[in-house]
């Protein structure tokens, strides 16, 4: 993870903050709190949500598109990100989870928190292992 601050690495890895990025580089559509739309390329996101658009198109409540270059979303006026079709969100998810995080080299003992992510992070893998197998068609 990039420049993140630890605030940041752990909602990353605990939370659906991780999905804007995720999708950097990807046209998607984001609507707001106040009942309108922006659609554009997630250019720049945190690991709070916020997140810089690129050839952004605001959508009005009235349907009226108004083009931007950049758009910025912060993100307590996000209600729903749509994630494309074509992305397969299991794979991306375990891609992200699967990154071991960064520890010293030198022996130091875990924390309580850092137990507890990486126990959670097992889950998630182990969860994500179980809807691929139940995804997956039966043969008969």
């Amino acid at each position: 993870m990039n420049n993140f601050s630890g605030r940041e690495k752990y909602l990353i890895s605990n939370t659906l903050n991780c999905l804007p990025i995720i999708l950097q580089g990807r046209a998607v559509l984001i609507d707001l709190r106040n009942e309108t739309s922006v659609a554009g390329i997630i250019s720049i996101a945190d690991g709070h949500m916020t997140c810089e658009l690129t050839d952004a198109v605001f959508i009005d409540r009235n349907g009226q598109c108004h083009a931007f270059d950049n758009f910025l979303i912060r993100n307590r006026m996000i209600r729903l990100l749509h994630v494309p079709a074509d992305l397969d969100i299991k794979h991306e998810l375990s891609q992200l989870l699967r990154k071991p995080a960064s520890r010293n080299k030198t022996k130091t003992k875990r924390t309580f928190k850092q137990k507890r992510a990486e126990e959670r992070h097992k889950e998630t893998l182990q969860i994500i292992k179980t809807q691929r197998v139940a995804d997956k068609p039966q043969e008969t």
